[in-house]
């Protein structure tokens, strides 16, 4: 037995594919069980060097094609007439879903012939309407004796497009790829998802019976009492679906209202989408906020989040989705930290339903995420004892161990 992981987000530290691999592989070789990570094709080298990753594939999880000199024109005449903003997508959703499709069936193709046979279990790390049919695709192409066992994790809405928007054919496309996979599923192919609201919401509206497969960052150190004033902290990318371009307008409301609390934001994007670059802009001019620039090594960003005393996850919930997880939410609840929150989020929903410790708000404005911000200092102390009691049982529920286990009892299903 051999365990596959193909990971078309895997290019560098940033973001949670590099711990992922990084924590799954330190598991997985003291199972003494052997295994590969196939990332991108750019893929850094000291990731290579420090457990084995391969380059591999073309294509990012997180591309798109541009919008075809038809479209273009369409959207101008669109904007002309208000039907849509004029700082809509400049990327196509059709024309990507072809494209990234074909061109991850290709890099599928193309993988080590020794991987398709039915001794191999294959985990699709991530995936989303631009690669969910060409797996399926191959996969039907594929004869019997030539097929290994698939789990393919949903970690995102069907509402998923990855430059910001919210899609407008993604229902459709996973409608037809899950059609198309049905002779497979539940046989040599699986679906997982991250929490029981994506589970849910991938039963209602597509009948489809999906596993739970917890995101395996329960490792993060418990919360160390400090002296002087309390820390909240934005990490991770800085996108518009994750309220990035509501951070200036909240933190000068705070200090307008005197709240004692210093900020530490980190700054990472790709300077695509103009309201994130706005906010950037308006953060530097900000006294008082520690920025933090760019990608964060794993050891910095660890240190960071353990020097955080609140973890603000201001999630649109549009955008970003109803039901999506996040890593930095395992993370913070793992570690016993109190998070705010957009109600109607997932992170937002596991506070009011107090499952975990933290703050929500709405609508998804400034004014409103600093009211939250205000309304959770005054019992700080109070919501961190109750959630560092929680952490252990959630860490260890969100452990590696947990995530190899669910992946090995599913193989054998």
């Amino acid at each position: 037995m051999e365990l596959i992981f193909l990971d078309a987000g895997l290019m560098n530290k940033a973001g949670h594919s590099y711990k992922l691999a990084k924590v799954v592989s330190e598991n997985l070789r003291r199972r003494n069980l052997r295994h590969r990570i196939f990332g991108l094709s750019n893929l850094e080298a000291s990731i290579t060097a420090e457990f084995g990753a391969i380059p591999h594939f073309r294509r990012s999880l997180y591309d798109g094609e541009d919008l075809s000199w038809g479209e273009k024109r369409l959207r101008a005449v669109a904007v002309l007439f208000r039907s849509v903003p004029a700082n809509s997508a400049t990327r196509s959703e059709r024309r990507s879903f072809k494209r990234l499709n074909d061109d991850f069936e290709r890099d599928l193709e193309a993988l080590p012939a020794d991987i398709w046979k039915p001794d191999k279990i294959l985990c699709v790390v991530a995936i989303s309407q631009n690669q969910i049919l060409g797996l399926v695709r191959f996969l039907r192409k594929l004869s019997d004796s030539r097929l290994p066992r698939v789990i393919c994790n949903l970690m995102f809405p069907p509402n998923f497009v990855p430059w910001g928007a919210v899609s407008e054919c993604g229902e459709e496309y996973f409608r037809h790829a899950f059609e198309l996979a049905a002779p497979l599923t539940g046989k040599m192919l699986h679906f997982t998802v991250e929490n029981e609201a994506m589970r849910e919401a991938y039963r209602k509206d597509f009948g489809l019976h999906t596993r739970i497969l917890p995101l395996p960052f329960g490792d993060q150190e418990p919360l160390q009492a400090k002296d002087g004033p309390v820390r909240i902290g934005f990490y991770g990318d800085s996108k518009c679906d994750k309220g990035f371009h509501l951070l200036p307008d909240a933190i000068a409301l705070c200090r307008r209202d005197g709240v004692d609390a210093d900020f530490v934001v980190q700054i990472h994007h790709g300077n695509w989408e103009p309201r994130t670059i706005e906010a950037e802009r308006a953060l530097r001019a900000l006294k008082g906020v520690r920025l933090l620039e760019g990608i964060l090594s794993a050891e910095d960003y660890d240190s960071w989040l353990n020097r955080t005393d609140v973890i603000l996850l201001p999630y649109d919930p549009v955008a970003f989705g109803p039901a999506r997880g996040s890593g930095i939410f395992a993370e913070a609840v793992a570690a016993g930290r109190p998070i705010v929150a957009t109600q109607g989020t997932f992170a937002g929903d596991s506070v009011s339903k107090q499952e975990v410790e933290g703050e929500v708000f709405a609508p998804h404005t400034s004014e409103a995420l600093a009211g939250a911000i205000a309304r959770l200092l005054p019992r700080l102390a109070a919501c961190t004892a109750r959630a560092g009691e929680r952490a252990k049982d959630y860490a260890s529920a969100h452990s590696p161990d947990a995530f190899v286990d669910t992946l090995l009892e599913l193989a054998k299903a």
